[in-house]
């Protein structure tokens, strides 16, 4: 996206001289091998440590089925860099739908192979959206079902020591009609579901924008919502917002951003997610990943090299709290 003017952003915290505990990279959503190469090229350029993968947009799976020269063409293009690697898998993927529970489970277990191709480290799946009547009418079995289609996964991932991480959710114009819901719109909920399944390959993913936007819509404390599930957090995703769920219908692509409503992914520190208060005050436990979702095509390299110093700031100074 062109910026002839520049935006008014706040400042990055100072860099502390002890490095950070976390892995930090970018996401990249391509399925043009010629411009996956060169973007995986400018994010080690850039001196991030990993990449996390849109695995639709990789654009090997199909039908469920893995088309693996385009997989194999991938994972070289991958290798080439010694970059870790993260994999996102469908957003459309349930365990909700019963009424294609084949497809989905067949999709999930294409997931595990993917990533472990790729030597992931770690791979993030969404919640289900579902229809709000239909999870009223059947939330226990409903959930059930979740639980035991992240518990296949995770046995499946356990043995490539692979971590399947859920990631919470923003409110959308969706949810707000009530047409639509997702129990990942608490974070409560994702430690529920990660505790139910009870399994050493499944934890969380802390989608730290999603969660602003979701807290100011429902009037929660950010800190301690996100404070009960970072001990069970793995992932992070980090990309900024004003923190305001989309409320206006029929905008055309991109112009969300122009009227700062709803799940903007915005580089750091253009929008108001307060990462510099709540980070340091979450328990994460261990070695974590993180990936900067600012659409990194869409940025010049200035701009991308900024968010990652901010992360590292951030991150830094989250570890030396914990410590």
């Amino acid at each position: 996206m062109p910026h002839s003017v520049a935006p008014v952003v706040s400042q990055p915290a100072a860099l502390s001289p002890t490095p950070p505990k976390a892995t930090i990279g970018f996401t990249l959503a391509e399925g043009d091998l010629d411009r996956l190469d060169r973007q995986l090229g400018r994010i080690a350029t850039l001196g991030a440590d990993g990449v996390e993968l849109n695995l639709t947009a990789l654009g090997c799976l199909v039908g469920g089925r893995i088309i693996g020269p385009r997989l194999d063409a991938i994972r070289r293009l991958v290798a080439r860099r010694q970059l870790a690697v993260t994999v996102h898998g469908v957003l459309s993927m349930s365990f909700m739908d019963t009424d294609h529970a084949s497809a989905h489970h067949a999709v999930a277990k294409a997931s595990v192979d993917v990533a472990t191709a790729l030597g992931a480290r770690t791979l993030v799946v969404h919640t289900a959206w579902i229809e709000t009547a239909r999870f009223a009418a059947r939330r226990d079995d409903l959930m059930a079902l979740e639980q035991e289609g992240l518990r296949r996964m995770a046995e499946a991932a356990e043995a490539h020591g692979l971590i399947v991480a859920l990631e919470n959710m923003p409110p959308t114009l969706e949810s707000l009609s009530g047409g639509m819901t997702n129990h990942g719109l608490d974070p409560l909920s994702i430690a529920a579901q990660v505790r139910a399944v009870d399994h050493p390959a499944l934890r969380a993913t802390i989608d730290f924008s999603h969660a602003h936007i979701a807290a100011r819509h429902f009037g929660w404390d950010l800190t301690d919502r996100l404070a009960a599930l970072a001990p069970l957090t793995a992932h992070l995703h980090l990309h900024d917002s004003l923190g305001r769920v989309q409320t206006m219908s029929g905008l055309f692509p991109g112009e969300a951003r122009v009227f700062g409503e709803g799940d903007l992914h915005l580089p750091l520190g253009w929008g108001d997610a307060p990462f510099e208060t709540v980070l340091p005050r979450l328990p994460l436990a261990g070695a974590i990943t993180v990936a900067l979702e600012i659409g990194l095509e869409k940025h010049d390299d200035a701009t991308a090299a900024d968010s990652l110093l901010r992360a590292r700031a951030y991150c830094a100074s989250a570890a030396r709290a914990v410590n």
